[in-house]
Formats: C-alpha cells, structure tokens, sequence
C-alpha cells in the first residue's frame, strides 16, 4: 500500500513539475513589482504609502476624489466628507506634536484617522494620544470625527493602546471614547474596523480596491497598480492564489485527497536531509580520495586533517581564524545537512611538489548556504596559470574570503540546490571537473592521468 502511495506521489510530482514549467514556458507568472522591491508586510513605505497615493485628491492618478469618494462608499459613508475641500495626509503630526497619524483626512471640518497595523503591536495609549491631539475629545467634535483601525485580523485596538477609552455602541454606532461605567458613555469618535483580508464585505479592503479597480479600467497604468497592490495584500494576508502553483499548493491539494499523504510526505521530509548528508559525505571523503589517489601517492598533494590543520596557519587562514583553523577541516559531525552540523568546512588538499608546492590548498568547501570548488593560495603564487585552466570559471567570493580564506578562488553553487545535485554524480560535475583542472596545472609531469584517476 504504501509503495502504491508513494509511486502515486511522485508520479503526481512530476505531472506536477511538467505542468508548471509548461506554464512559465507560456508566460504565466507571479511576477509582483511592489513586492518585489518591498517587503509585503512594510507597512508604512508599502501599505501607509500606497493608499495614500489613491486616496490623495492631488496624486497623479489624475482621477481627483474619486478613488476617496469610492473609499467612503465602500465603508458606508457616502456623505461623510465634503469632497470639494478634503485633504489627505501621511504621517501626520497635529500642530507639530509628536503624535504620528498613519493617515489623516479632512474637509476642514470633517475627519478621519486611519490608524494602519498590518503587523505592528498596538502603543502605549496610542489611540487616545491620537484623538486628543485633533481634539476630538467631546461629544460635539466626535460626531465629526471617525477612526478606522485598520489590520489584518484584529477587531479592535487593544486597551493598551485605548489609554482610558474604550469601543463601545453608541447613537447606535459603534464609537470610541470613555466609557466610566454601563450608564455614563463620552464619545471621542465613531470608531469603524477595516481589514486587510476577504470576506470581511464593506469591512475590507478589496471592496474598495475591487471598485477603484473598475474606475480605472480606462488607465491601464493605474489598473496594473491596484492590481499589483491587491495580489501584495494578499501575499501579506497568505490568500493569494498562485497562477503557478507552488510545492505548498500541490502538497496541499494531495493531502486533502488521501490523508496518508501526509506521513509519506513527512517520512520523504525526514529522509532528505539524511540522504544529502550521506551525498555529501561521500563527496567529502571517499570521491576525493579517488580522485586524489595517484597524487597523494605520488607525494603531490596531501589531504589536510585535524592533526595537521595547523598547516593552513602559514599563508592560507584569514586573521581572525589563526590558531583554530582545524575548525575548517570537514568532518561528519560537521556535515552542512546535520542538525548539528557547522558550517565553512571542507575537504582540503595541499600542494606538496613543484612549483606551487606549500602555496596553494585544493579545496571543496561549503560555508553558510553555498558549495565552493576552488583553491586557497599565498597571495605571490601566479594566479594566471589557475585560473586560465577553470571552465567554469572562478571567482573571489566576498563571503568566503571574509570569513574564511583571503585568497580564495571558487566556483560556488547552491548547496541545497544544484550542489548537492551534482554531488551526488560527482563523476560528471562541474566540481571534480574544476579539481581535475587545477590537479592538471599543479602536477603537469603525471603521464596516463585519467587512469591514474580511475577513469
């Protein structure tokens, strides 16, 4: 049963694979501009921002009060605001004090306050701070003014940030404002909740943003925005709906189908790290020293371990690493696909003979994500003849050299990626290719190499 399961998983994998490559192939995406330049959980230079821009009369939407008369409509309040003389704000602070409003409107005599928490906790008495500092903090004023609080899920502002207000109904609305026991009730404003998610009706978002959606259809620049915007909002919420579906999505689906799937996709989860561990090990141990057999019997290279790490303290360990370079030296328990695992070691092999005999380390190495091929040297080898043999070509990575080795010289991949990939057939990878290259340079006087190497 369980063979059956998982040959119908992987079937389904691959089914799955050639089908979402065929619609990448057909220029299907998920391409997001805003998110992609912003985080979509940056809640003031993404979310506090962008609204802004469309409900700003003055914006170069050039659609004037529009989009803000659409705001009220789809908050039930049409006539809230005279929008002949509205202004919008961001970031406002009342007569210069130290208060912060996300987003601030008025008419002159009219307001709204748009307190904006995608993510962000609720301040110490933020919501009373706000409201007395544009004075609404009687029953006449209140009547003038609205505050919305604006989340992804929570109904209200907490009483941390209420101060010594709380929500409450009144002139059957809810409103903010001291309530000192059941009887006596001060309103400071009518309070209204707006979310960021679906299915809240008039108390979402995307009911206006579907609707400025219309308004703009004749503006395909301004449509794409809100468009844009709308599928930001929805990656923050975790509602958008991929058009290329995700691993996630098509693990979902297949749980929902058979719930055995589940522990089959748990026990592959938990076998993967094992298996590349192995991958890994091999590579690190036995593949090198097959490679390396004919020269480190020949006294060409020598493999570097812990009792004689001490080697790479000469010319090759950056500063900060001298007197504990044994530390770079791969062992199991070091491995990178261990829980336990460290991380910058690897298998590394001295030049003994010839001209860059004692200068230069060959190494495979991995440091916090990615697989380096390459080689350590004293900073006066003649980089020249290393590096015109390499194909692919070698590169001095920043990361390496500064945590590491100052005279590195990689080609570096993806460890979880295509280097373990390639690894695990490491006779034809770009890794032992490069090594062979270099073995080639450092031991030009070997005759018959490849038999020498067990080709």
């Amino acid at each position: 049963m369980k063979a059956c399961l998982r040959e119908d998983l992987f079937a389904g994998l691959a089914e799955f694979d050639l089908s979402r490559k065929e619609l990448k192939r057909q220029g299907v995406n998920d391409f997001n501009l805003l998110s992609s330049v912003l985080s979509v959980n940056d809640e003031v230079r993404l979310h506090t921002r962008f609204l802004y821009a469309l409900l700003n009369p003055k914006s170069r939407h050039y659609r004037g009060t529009r989009f803000l008369e659409l705001f009220l409509a789809a908050i039930g309040r049409e006539n809230w605001l005279n929008l002949e003389s509205v202004e919008v704000k961001k970031e406002y602070c009342p007569s210069q004090q130290s208060e912060r409003i996300d987003l601030f409107i008025t008419d002159g005599s009219r307001q709204i306050v748009i307190e904006n928490k995608l993510n962000a906790q609720d301040q110490k008495r933020q919501v009373e701070r706000y409201l007395r500092a544009i004075g609404s903090t009687c029953g006449e004023r209140a009547a003038d003014t609205l505050f919305i609080y604006l989340t992804k899920d929570r109904m209200a502002p907490s009483a941390y940030a209420l101060g010594a207000l709380s929500v409450f109904e009144w002139d059957g609305q809810l409103a903010v404002g001291l309530r000192k026991d059941s009887t006596e009730k001060q309103p400071w404003a009518f309070y209204q909740n707006l979310s960021y998610r679906h299915g809240a009706g008039s108390g979402s978002i995307h009911t206006w943003l579907k609707a400025c959606e219309k308004e703009a259809d004749s503006s395909p620049n301004v449509l794409w925005a809100i468009r844009d915007y709308q599928a930001a909002v929805e990656r923050s919420t975790r509602e958008y709906q991929s058009k290329v579906k995700t691993m996630k999505e098509f693990l979902e689906e297949r749980i929902a189908e058979n719930a055995s799937n589940h522990a089959l996709a748990i026990e592959l989860a938990e076998a993967l790290p094992i298996l590349h561990a192995d991958i890994l090990d091999v590579a690190m141990t036995v593949k090198l020293d097959e490679l390396f057999e004919a020269a480190t019997k020949a006294g060409v290279l020598q493999r570097i371990g812990i009792e004689n790490a001490n080697i790479l303290l000469k010319d090759f360990v950056a500063q900060q690493h001298q007197g504990q370079s044994e530390k770079f030296v791969y062992q199991r328990e070091n491995n990178f696909f261990s829980k336990e695992g460290n991380k910058d070691c690897g298998a590394l092999f001295l030049v003994k003979e010839g001209d860059f005999a004692d200068k230069v380390v060959l190494m495979l190495f991995y440091g916090k994500s990615m697989l380096h091929v390459g080689y350590v040297c004293d900073p006066d080898v003649d980089q020249e003849r290393l590096l015109s043999v390499c194909n692919p070509r070698l590169n001095a990575y920043k990361g390496l050299r500064g945590s590491a080795f100052p005279n590195a010289w990689t080609y570096a991949e993806k460890l979880k990626n295509e280097g373990i990939m390639h690894l695990a057939k490491f006779e034809s990878s770009p890794q032992r290719l490069i090594l062979e290259q270099l073995l080639g340079v450092v031991w030009p006087d070997a005759t018959d190499m490849a038999s020498k190497m067990g080709r």
